[in-house]
């Protein structure tokens, strides 16, 4: 078993992701994820915002520290004061969003620097953490979920010349946007979809994750 005490994941910056609730045209409510790349912007997956309405960004309590009977968050939660329009990738291909976002301070999550990789299989068998809002029956409010996995493939699809990862962790509804975070504290990419070959339950697929070099200027 890991030692937390020595676990790289520990110090990821976690404060750093938010929950996006939405409302599609006949008021369905739905949720998805979004994470702080600098500047008040926020990236998030195309598909979670695209029609639909945004009506909360928020974070939730994180860090928890103290001693017994004193308790405290190293990080409040708070909320988005306004949120700008979301911006599109130019190619509709792409599931990618950002949002620029008033009000909402927290801890930026940086990219990493180089995904250059000419046999695609630079991040095969890393270890990663994928971070979202999927709902949870019973919780009062978004709870923010943490899966471990690890790269399983790398490759440029031939439908439109993107560079995805493959991760093999639980796929659920609500981790769409979130980010695939790398010791000791950086994005590999962005959550976009489950990969089924059937009509399946997501939670039976592999997750799909777009790398940086799909990200864009807002």
């Amino acid at each position: 078993m890991q030692d937390l005490r020595t676990d790289p994941f520990r110090s990821f910056p976690v404060p750093g992701v938010a929950y996006v609730v939405v409302e599609d045209n006949d008021g369905t409510p739905g949720i998805g994820t979004c994470f702080h790349i600098g500047e008040n912007v926020f990236i998030t997956a195309r598909h979670v915002v695209e029609n639909r309405r945004i009506t909360k960004i928020a974070t939730t309590n994180v860090g928890i520290k103290g001693e017994e009977g004193k308790y405290y968050a190293t990080y409040t939660a708070g909320e988005a004061a306004t949120v700008e329009e979301p911006k599109f990738h130019p190619n509709p291909n792409y599931d990618l969003a950002a949002l620029r976002l008033k009000g909402l301070h927290c801890p930026q999550i940086p990219f990493v620097q180089s995904l250059e990789d000419r046999f695609e299989n630079r991040f095969l068998l890393h270890s990663v953490v994928v971070m979202g809002f999927p709902p949870i029956p019973g919780s009062r409010a978004p709870i923010l979920v943490c899966s471990r996995g690890e790269v399983s493939a790398s490759f440029t699809t031939y439908f439109d010349d993107q560079r995805i990862y493959i991760v093999s962790c639980l796929a659920r509804g609500g981790f769409s946007g979130g980010p695939a975070l790398t010791p000791p504290h950086h994005c590999l990419g962005v959550v976009t979809r489950a990969v089924l070959t059937d009509p399946l339950p997501p939670e039976l697929g592999l997750w799909q994750s777009l790398g940086r070099s799909r990200s864009f200027k807002c």
